[in-house]
Formats: C-alpha cells, sequence, structure tokens
C-alpha cells in the first residue's frame, strides 16, 4: 500500500499538470472558431485592461504609492479605454453598415442585368419575337371611366422553317 501511495505522490504534480491541460483543451475550441466579435471582445478587454493598468501606475506613481490616489488612477483608465473601445466599435460599425449597404446595391444592381440578359432574345432558340402595339378604347365600368391608352404585346412564335 505504501508502495502505491509513494507512486501517487510522485505523479501527483504531473497528474495536476495533466488536469489543468484537458480543462484547457476544453474550453479553446470556442477561441478556434471565434469570428470577429469575440476579437473584438478580445482587443476591447485589451484595451481596459491596459488604460486600467496604466492609470492605477500613474496614481500610485503621482499619489505617493498610497492606494487611494491608485484606486482614482485606475478609474480613470478604466474611463478612458471604455471610451477608446466605443468610438473604435462606433467607427467598425458605421464602415459594416456602409459595406452592407454597399452589397446590398450591387445585389440589386446584379439582379437587373440577370434579369435583363435573360429577357434578351437568343439567336438560335428557333424562337421569334415581335410586338404589337394596340389601342385600348375609353371604357366606363362600374362607375369607373378609364381612359383611352396604348399598350404593348410581346407575341413569341416558333420561326416558320424555309423550304429547301
Amino acid at each position: 500500500m505504501q508502495r502505491f501511495l509513494d507512486s501517487i505522490a510522485f505523479s501527483q504534480p504531473y497528474l495536476v499538470g495533466l488536469l489543468f491541460m484537458v480543462m484547457v483543451m476544453l474550453f479553446m475550441p470556442g477561441c478556434a472558431t471565434a469570428g470577429a466579435d469575440s476579437a473584438g471582445r478580445t482587443r476591447n478587454f485589451a484595451t481596459t485592461a491596459a488604460t486600467t493598468a496604466g492609470g492605477a501606475y500613474i496614481g500610485a506613481r503621482e499619489g505617493d504609492g498610497k492606494a487611494k490616489n491608485a484606486a482614482v488612477g485606475a478609474a480613470a483608465g478604466f474611463v478612458v479605454g471604455e471610451t477608446i473601445n466605443y468610438f473604435n466599435n462606433k467607427a467598425q460599425r458605421e464602415a459594416f453598415l456602409a459595406g452592407y449597404e454597399k452589397g446590398q446595391s450591387n445585389a440589386v444592381k446584379q439582379q437587373y442585368w440577370i434579369a435583363r440578359d435573360n429577357q434578351r432574345p437568343s439567336v438560335e432558340d428557333g424562337y421569334e419575337e415581335t410586338y404589337y402595339e394596340i389601342d385600348v378604347p375609353q371604357t366606363d365600368r362600374d362607375g369607373v371611366r378609364r381612359e383611352p391608352t396604348k399598350r404593348v404585346i410581346r407575341v413569341v412564335m416558333p420561326k416558320e422553317e424555309t423550304g429547301s
């Protein structure tokens, strides 16, 4: 029994390290698949942490090492960090919206050109297309008066084969 306990005591630091490594591996896959949003949160955290630490250092240095001055400096640094993050995130949101609107505009233009190309007659499709303009007379129906107009009717017919 003593030998078993000695082997466990010898391997305890290794087991603790292995347990820590397993815990890190369980929690890290989210970081590997992180998107731009989590990268922004990491940047925000780093900015706030750096400005808070800098504020605490300056407060402690200028306040003769007193804890109260360090806390005030840290609070001022935190406010500065959050202000930097706010304006940085605001600029990113505006850039994202501008790009999104540009993308929507391009998608509409692309759909327009696709529809236009689809309506263009093909030379080898075996059909011919003609347009007829007709006059629509004035009508009075159900108390509604319709003015005379002109309408265009598109007619697509198979091409007539010429005799050979």
